[in-house]
């Protein structure tokens, strides 16, 4: 599935600023500037044929305003992204193969555990590059069916975002 998920590279923003690496998934351009609630609107349009659950955010800007999301279908994309970003750095990857629940450092009992722990070990230390990773590795992580359903949603929120 790792090759379905460069199908979404077009859809994921990333950027490093002052060391840590940010992202937006789905980022779109939108007309209002100047009023939140119209720029509410605007997004509120842009995701009107979007089957799955979407959670968005907006940020009314000087000559753009931008929106994008910030879940969809139930995955926290604020979580989601960062946790198999994480998971795909050779040192955390590194340490996961050689995990021993009987035998580890931290005296975490299971490997999901010890992945939660690494997690918060590395999440501050994420670049652009490792977010971008790590969408697609969550994007490869889900099946064909909700894969198809999330190319569909982007591709509607960006179309109708543009239409405006």
């Amino acid at each position: 599935m790792a090759t379905a998920s460069g199908k979404f590279d077009a859809f994921i923003t990333t950027w490093d600023e002052d060391g840590t690496g940010f992202f937006k998934v789905g980022q779109v351009y939108l007309r209002e500037t100047g009023n939140a609630h119209k720029l509410e609107l605007e997004a509120k349009h842009a995701a009107r044929d979007i089957e799955a659950e979407v959670m968005y955010a907006w940020d009314l800007g000087k000559e753009k305003s931008d929106a994008w999301w910030l879940g969809w279908g139930g995955y926290d994309l604020e979580e989601e992204i960062p946790f198999f970003a994480a998971m795909a750095l050779p040192d955390v990857a590194e340490k996961l193969k050689g995990f021993d629940p009987k035998d580890n450092e931290f005296e975490c009992k299971s490997i999901d555990e010890y992945r939660e722990m690494l997690f918060n070990a590395y999440d501050e230390d994420l670049t652009a590059k490792d977010l971008k990773a790590g969408f697609r590795g969550w994007t490869a992580s889900l099946d064909k069916e909700a894969q198809a359903t999330l190319l569909k949603d982007l591709e509607s929120w960006r179309k109708n975002a543009a239409k405006g």
